[in-house]
């Protein structure tokens, strides 16, 4: 019991002092971030493209400028806080949670793949979702 209390600290540790690095030391516009490897091989935008950008933004309060990095981590970042301090705290999801319906992963793979098609399409309002 001990060894996962001192997995989630740790985790919750090393997450803290990595949005606090990203908060303080990183400056997107110096060019200080690492570039997406599957833009730089295809030259289209994965549905990852813009997230440390659009986190940055956020931890500055830049909203807007964060949903126009990567919106659908935006949107996505409740769920994703969710899951998080469920694990660091140690909550154990319910069997009858929504995460454990069926077609809760489909929907999710449906959404991911949607948006990376959509944001890749060269046309208004498409081109929008590109960072």
């Amino acid at each position: 019991m001990h060894e996962h209390k001192f997995l989630r600290i740790s985790i919750f540790i090393m997450a803290a002092g990595c949005i606090l690095l990203l908060y303080f030391f990183v400056e997107p516009k110096n060019g200080n971030l690492p570039t997406c490897f599957f833009h730089q091989i295809t030259g289209l935008f994965c549905p990852g493209c813009g997230v440390q950008r659009s986190f940055h933004a956020l931890l500055h309060g830049y909203i807007s400028a964060a949903m126009g990095y990567n919106l659908l981590f935006v949107l996505c970042l409740p769920l994703i806080i969710y899951f998080v301090l469920g694990y660091v705290l140690g909550k154990k999801h319910s069997s009858s949670s929504f995460i454990y319906r069926p077609g809760f992963s489909l929907m999710v793979l449906i959404v991911v793949i949607s948006f990376w098609v959509l944001r890749n399409l060269p046309f208004t309002p498409f081109s929008w979702l590109a960072p």
